[in-house]
């Protein structure tokens, strides 16, 4: 007995290490974030309104590589990766197919979710500047599927699934899902969608512990930001689908989505049980009010009120 009490004492050491440097990436994540945000917004203040189609999706990708992609290799130069941590399992055809159905349907429920939030925005800021024009060509249209869909699926998925989720598992598997869905509505610059990245982020989470695999996770997420790319910024913005539409989609969506999850459950047979839930609620609590994360919240909140309401 007294021989393992050094490698106890080594691996919570260890395991309270790695937890700690999780959450300075997700406060260097989430100030790069903010910072490349504002500098990008004042190099578009004098631009016109709204701005070119490409170059808006060209400041995606910018923002995504900054804030995100320069982090995490440093963080895996520092840290290393861990590819057991990571999931890198494959993920079969029946699975792929019914994770591509439910994350396009997702994305209309998210649509049903944000109501509320979309209709505060319009009576908070009624002159709201229009949308985005939809993109004319093959090259915007294949600048934006990378911009919006490609891009963030990879880089977000391995930031908030693979290191945070992967990192914190260890402590409790409920607290690692529900803080890093948390943190990953958090970096998302529109408090008025919140409620739809907190459903993204849980689905992530589901899809990623059902297959044991972050490339589940990845492809939700693609297709999920694929449909929103597709359904939103070509064929709504041509007049294609309508508001009445999109209505009729969304409770379309809903009994898709519902269906889909009993087959996923079927097409997921050995998914690995997860039973770490213990102290989750301190954990999250500890988290939470950690310094860094502090740091991350109270920067949000001040950089994004001086965006919509200055």
């Amino acid at each position: 007995m007294e021989n393992k009490l050094p490698n106890e004492k080594l691996t919570i050491h260890e395991q309270k290490k790695s937890m700690r440097q999780i959450r300075w990436l997700i406060f260097w994540v989430i100030v790069s974030l903010n910072v490349v945000t504002l500098a990008i917004d004042a190099v578009f203040f004098f631009l016109p309104i709204p701005p070119p189609v490409p170059l808006n999706y060209l400041r995606m990708m910018i923002t995504h590589i900054l804030a995100v992609m320069i982090p995490l290799i440093i963080y895996f130069k520092v840290v290393g990766a861990d590819s057991q941590k990571i999931r890198l399992n494959k993920i079969n055809p029946s699975q792929i197919i019914i994770i591509t159905i439910l994350a396009a349907a997702g994305q209309f429920i998210m649509v049903a979710i944000n109501i509320p939030g979309v209709l505060l925005e319009y009576a908070m800021f009624p002159n709201l500047p229009p949308p985005s024009v939809a993109p004319e060509t093959g090259g915007a249209i294949l600048l934006g599927i990378l911009a919006i869909a490609i891009i963030p699926a990879i880089l977000e998925e391995i930031l908030f699934r693979g290191v945070l989720f992967g990192g914190m598992e260890r402590q409790s598997t409920i607290f690692a899902a529900i803080f890093s869905t948390l943190i990953f509505a958090l970096i998302h610059p529109n408090p008025f969608g919140l409620f739809g990245y907190i459903f993204l982020g849980f689905m992530t989470v589901m899809v990623m512990l059902r297959t044991n695999s972050l490339h589940a996770a990845i492809l939700y997420h693609f297709i999920n930001n694929l449909t929103a790319f597709v359904v939103f910024e070509i064929l709504h913005a041509r007049g294609m689908i309508t508001d009445g539409n999109l209505v009729w989609i969304v409770i379309c969506s809903i009994v898709i989505f519902i269906v889909s999850i009993f087959i996923f459950k079927l097409v997921t047979p050995n998914a690995p049980k997860n039973s770490q839930s213990k102290n989750a609620g301190q954990l999250l609590f500890r988290n939470i009010f950690s310094i860094p994360i502090l740091l991350s919240i109270i920067i949000s909140v001040v950089i994004q009120y001086f965006r919509f309401l200055v």
